[in-house]
């Protein structure tokens, strides 16, 4: 597969105090015949991952921006950390542009990994909906999004991925979009989720790694193995969830060098956001509670 590289222009950042310039280089991510391809063997040393022990469910929650301890909110720990749950509270980064290339909005920062990662969806339009209403009067953020910017301080050249050559079903192809994303010891770790839960048939719902370096998919997970709205990467784990309408909920344990799912989980509504907490706690939100886990390395 060719990988296509090339400059585009220099983008206004209307947020920033003064304007700043920058450059950007656009490239496919090279995924040849990559459907759900992991890795046999993790590097030496690399191959234990975490186990964990359930250890409470909480009670039906009346509040949805709080984790099972006070002291773990939404807000400050997993979530939206910079954008805000929504349009009243987007609030975007420096250095960050709101709208890339005229035709892509921003979604969504994540601040998690070794260094920003942002994503971009197609710009909402002016048109009038059936309603009344616009796109843009309902929310600024882009829609279906599947453009990932990789913000490394260090580099003045930005690096902007194309997710949407993954080699996914037609069936799938309409409905995927970049959830998650996090840079890591220079790998790439997004999840491409459908909007609805995955039925037995549905190819999508992956968790991807690509070396930055190259462009290069190291692994791609099994098909239906993410549709949680954050994972975490520990040590040589990442943790994620996949649940939903008509399907077992469970938490994955992947090894994050291969991409091979270790370990699973039954819960009893599906995951959607995890956070670790003091004592080496996992907790999870779950559709009406929230589940705790002792970690175990």
């Amino acid at each position: 597969m060719k990988t296509y590289a090339f400059l585009l222009s220099i983008l206004l950042l209307p947020f920033a105090v003064n304007a700043q310039d920058f450059q950007t280089e656009i490239s496919q991510i090279d995924v040849p015949s990559f459907n759900g391809k992991t890795l046999t063997k993790a590097p030496v040393g690399k191959s234990r991952t975490l186990q964990l022990s359930r250890t409470k469910f909480s009670k039906p929650l009346e509040n949805y921006t709080t984790l099972a301890l006070p002291s773990l909110r939404l807000g400050n720990i997993i979530g939206h950390p910079t954008l805000g749950w929504d349009d009243t509270d987007f609030r975007i980064p420096e250095g960050v542009p709101a709208v890339y290339n005229d035709e892509w909005a921003l979604n969504d920062v994540f601040t998690d990994g070794d260094y920003p990662v942002a994503i971009y969806g197609r710009k909402p339009n002016d048109k009038k909906l059936p309603w009344g209403e616009t796109e843009q009067d309902i929310s600024c953020r882009g829609r279906d999004p599947h453009l990932i910017m990789l913000l490394d301080p260090s580099k003045q050249v930005k690096k902007v991925y194309n997710t949407r050559n993954l080699t996914i079903t037609a069936k799938d192809s309409l409905f995927q979009r970049v959830e998650w994303a996090v840079v890591k010891d220079g790998i790439l770790y997004f999840s491409e989720c459908t909007i609805t839960a995955p039925d037995a048939e549905s190819q999508g719902n992956y968790l991807v790694a690509v070396d930055t370096k190259t462009d290069k998919t190291l692994w791609m997970s099994k098909p239906r193995t993410v549709n949680s709205s954050n994972f975490l990467i520990v040590d040589n784990s990442i943790i994620c969830g996949l649940g939903g309408s008509g399907i077992t909920d469970y938490i994955y344990v992947l090894n994050r060098y291969t991409g091979v799912k270790t370990r699973e989980y039954w819960i009893p509504s599906a995951a959607e956001w995890f956070a670790i907490g003091e004592n080496n706690m996992l907790y999870v939100t779950l559709y009406d509670k929230h589940v705790a886990f002792k970690l175990a390395r």
